[in-house]
């Protein structure tokens, strides 16, 4: 055997016994890139942004009527120049629909996407558990159907939008696989996240947040409408002022702190309800196999229904708060707990119960669950 024939078959071994090599494993190359935009709208235009993977994270404008947009885009590939390409196919498109703005994030002509593992959009929230467990989340995107996951030939890229807006829009969010942060801006808000999760803060005016497998946390509105509508999310609300607040949820939980209202809605299929200080004018609390605790110290309640078929029912009432209530579970039971009343008739399966002169009307009802009344 030659000294080179013998080199060259020793290199072949290191490369053969190479951990990469040996798991299949190529370095990851990566390109990252960043594109900008800005235009005027005026008070109450209508401006809707959309993005496919990624995240979209909103802001208030400190000045003027500019609405500036920086996407940051990154790709993964073997290849440097593959990565480069799939960001240089990124595009800001804007479409002039039914008196409004409509911008797009333009992917590349790809069936099958996933999120990179590194650089600028690297940081798996949540979410992301979901996606690896079902391997695939279908949806459909300019024009064409698109599955983004982690299966076995996904293309890697995925787009932060960065966006600053003017007080006062019609402004719509929509993110189909990832993450919404909108927080600080006034106006008509529309936040849409498919998969994911959604972050509101400190937002005024009316709101609403549209998911079907993502969570949302809204913290700090205070405006005139507030509805939340998820599939199997969780919902959680803290330090929530509204005239109308409506909460529809089919299997996901309700957490709630601090929740005021005028009209207060709240439903979910088989999700659990748990409101901590709320306080409702009118309040209409619904489930059908999910357990409801509810805590008021019944400061502006006018009328209360809050009715569970399966699930147990938990009252927190105020100590000292006027009430007449009426709670009946014919196939479960009726208990109360160191509630002090002045008319107190209790049976296995139903009570009635009043406090002072008036009061709001609060009907308690589980066809089978378990029903308890206690003070706070």
């Amino acid at each position: 055997m030659s000294y080179r024939r013998g080199f060259a078959l020793c290199v072949l071994a290191l490369l053969a016994f190479s951990p990469q090599v040996a798991a299949g494993k190529v370095k990851a190359e990566i390109y990252e890139a960043t594109l900008e935009e800005s235009f005027s709208a005026a008070a109450d235009s209508k401006v809707t942004f959309e993005n496919l993977l990624g995240r979209i994270q909103v802001r208030p404008q400190p000045k003027g009527r500019e609405v500036t947009i920086r996407a940051l885009v990154s790709a993964e590939s073997s290849e440097k120049v593959e990565a480069r390409d799939l960001v240089q196919a990124v595009r800001l498109v804007r479409q002039d629909v039914d008196g409004g703005v409509h911008w797009t994030v333009a992917f590349p002509d790809q069936r099958l996407f996933r999120m990179p593992k590194t650089g600028v959009a690297s940081v798996y929230s949540k979410w992301l558990a979901p996606l690896v467990k079902r391997k695939t989340v279908s949806t459909r995107y300019d024009g064409r159907a698109v599955e983004i996951g982690n299966a076995r030939g996904a293309t890697a890229v995925s787009v932060t939008l960065e966006i600053e807006v003017p007080m006062d829009l019609s402004l719509t969010a929509i993110q189909h696989v990832g993450t919404i942060d909108c927080q600080g801006v006034r106006g008509t808000v529309g936040l849409e996240v498919k998969q994911g999760e959604i972050q509101a803060g400190r937002v005024f005016g009316a709101l609403r947040v549209t998911t079907e497998g993502a969570s949302a946390r809204i913290w700090g509105f205070n405006g005139e409408r507030l509805d939340v509508e998820t599939g199997s999310g969780t919902i959680e609300l803290q330090e929530v002022r509204s005239t109308t607040l409506r909460i529809d949820s089919a299997r996901g939980i309700v957490h709630g702190t601090k929740v005021e209202a005028t009209d207060l809605s709240a439903s979910t299929g088989s999700g659990s309800i748990e409101l901590d200080g709320v306080e409702s004018e009118r309040m209409n609390v619904t489930s059908d196999t999910g357990n409801l605790d509810l805590a008021t110290e019944l400061k502006k309640a006018r009328e209360a229904s809050i009715r569970s078929v399966t699930g147990d029912v938990t009252m927190r009432l105020g100590t000292f708060a006027s009430f007449q209530l009426e709670a009946i579970s014919p196939k479960g039971a009726v208990k109360g707990s160191g509630v002090n009343v002045e008319v107190d008739q209790f049976e296995k399966t139903e009570a009635t119960l009043a406090r002072g002169n008036g009061g709001p009307k609060l009907s308690v009802e589980s066809e089978s669950g378990q029903i308890l009344i206690r003070p706070l």
